[in-house]
């Protein structure tokens, strides 16, 4: 049910009442029994706690004759089950009228309401779920019905926006037909047996009441259509853009495998044309150059037979110079080579590569490369190893950089199913929320390198205190 007041009711979460002719109301409901025998009592009475017991509500069973307090607990015990666990959990109070209503013997209807007013909050503090209660009102006289319509109408009132439901029990013997109707006035229903059946019989205030439920649940229902609608069509709009992004996903996807198939083939075309460079630099112009040392050579042996000791001694002069140019112009032949394509790297393998750069690197900048290497043969295919041996030179690259280190410590495992690079600086250190260090060039260059090899990289640094590389490329068919 939705939620609203209607008639002095609170329209809202159903209760069951346990009377079948009744069914289940809302919190709020404050309804009357006329009865003509201690059985119609217990007909509807048993029932009604029952259901309220079972729904985790607090009850109250306020009594009068022809039904005592001892009587009560053995009706609820052969009517209830687990009566007892009820009982002795005070889920249930069984009170007398005289203690409830009447005051030194007097009717007190404050009293009455400031008492289920404040059980109420008892039982809500408990953690019941709300309260239910029964009074049987047969103890009335005829002076008291005035007052004692009073207290229904208060009642109507206080309970109408709580968590209560109120059952009056009337007996028909003895209420006249003037006191029935002023009774039916005060309460939203009442109940009574028609040809030996229960049949509800409605005030203006529950046919309203029932009205607005209809009402409600009709707007409810709609309102349940228009959303579901809505959620319909938002969800056939997201399955679009769903599929559509899944598509440009897709795209995105294929173009990344392309471009990364295309970066395999430039890196292993630039390998192939660095090594046939390298090739005809070492073999035409270093056989060149070293034709040409030959020579000069040869003119300065044969200025021993010069008759002009001046001329002589210039012209040597000259020719030393010219052999320390074709010295250092063959060296610089000789590094271009190697950087291009090192030999040592095809004729010697990886580890030897690895150790020359480093030997190189150290003769060229002054910063110490320490070793540890393996004693036996890494098991890299051509272009892992041509992967491990570039990323080195860029790890030197970037210490010679950005380092400002002293010393290189360079490190390589072969494990069972991995070839493992080490190089750790004694530099400034890297600083990983560097986001800029993260992705230059050098290091994403490194990184695809290590990722096309099938292998990856990790960079571990401290600030000031240095910065390690690690390589890890799986070999055998397996990473570890």
């Amino acid at each position: 049910m939705s939620g609203g007041q209607v008639g002095g009711q609170v329209i809202g979460e159903a209760r069951p009442t346990g009377i079948s002719a009744v069914g289940a109301m809302p919190w709020g409901t404050h309804f009357c029994h006329f009865y003509e025998s201690k059985d119609d009592l217990v007909d509807i009475l048993i029932p009604y706690f029952r259901a309220g017991l079972e729904a985790n509500e607090f009850c109250i069973w306020i009594l009068f004759d022809p039904i005592g307090d001892e009587e009560a607990v053995q009706m609820l015990r052969r009517g209830v089950p687990e009566a007892d666990k009820y009982i002795e959990a005070g889920a249930i109070e069984v009170i007398p009228h005289s203690q409830w209503y009447l005051r030194e013997g007097t009717f007190d209807l404050n009293r009455a309401i400031r008492g289920l007013q404040a059980k109420l909050t008892g039982a809500l503090d408990k953690g019941y779920a709300g309260l239910r209660v029964n009074g049987n009102e047969a103890w009335l006289s005829e002076q008291e019905w005035h007052a004692f319509a009073d207290y229904e109408h208060k009642l109507n009132q206080m309970i109408a926006n709580q968590r209560m439901i109120v059952l009056c029990t009337y007996p028909l013997g003895v209420t006249t037909a003037r006191e029935l109707f002023a009774v039916a006035r005060t309460h939203q229903f009442a109940i009574a047996k028609n040809n030996g059946a229960w049949e509800v019989f409605e005030t203006p205030d529950l046919r309203q009441a029932k009205e607005e439920l209809r009402r409600l649940n009709e707007e409810l229902e709609m309102r349940v259509e228009e959303r579901t609608l809505d959620l319909a069509v938002a969800n056939d709009g997201l399955k679009a853009e769903i599929a559509a992004r899944q598509q440009l996903e897709d795209k995105l996807r294929e173009s990344e495998q392309q471009f990364r198939a295309l970066s395999v083939r430039v890196r292993a075309a630039r390998e192939d044309e660095g090594t046939r460079i390298a090739r005809e630099i070492h073999d035409q112009l270093g056989s060149a150059l070293a034709s040409l040392k030959w020579e000069l050579e040869g003119l300065d042996k044969e200025f021993a037979a010069w008759n002009d000791q001046l001329e002589e001694e210039a012209l040597r002069r000259r020719v030393q110079v010219m052999l320390k140019l074709t010295d250092a112009l063959i060296d610089a032949v000789r590094r271009i080579a190697s950087e291009l394509r090192p030999s040592i790297l095809d004729d010697l393998g990886v580890v030897e590569a690895i150790e020359w750069l480093g030997q190189q690197f150290q003769d060229r900048t002054g910063i110490v490369c320490r070793f540890s290497l393996p004693e036996t043969k890494v098991n890299l295919n051509p272009d892992q190893a041509t992967a491990a041996f570039r990323i080195f030179q860029e790890a030197l690259t970037n210490v010679l950089r950005h380092a400002g280190a002293t010393s290189i410590c360079v490190s390589i495992k072969q494990r069972a199913h991995a070839f493992v690079l080490i190089v750790r600086d004694n530099g400034k250190g890297f600083v990983a929320e560097n986001k800029s260090a993260q992705n230059s060039l050098g290091l994403l260059g490194m990184r695809e390198r290590a990722r096309l090899a099938g292998g990856r990289i990790r960079l571990r640094g401290v600030e000031g205190a240095g910065t390690t590389i690690v390589l890890r490329i799986p070999v055998g068919g397996n990473g570890s």
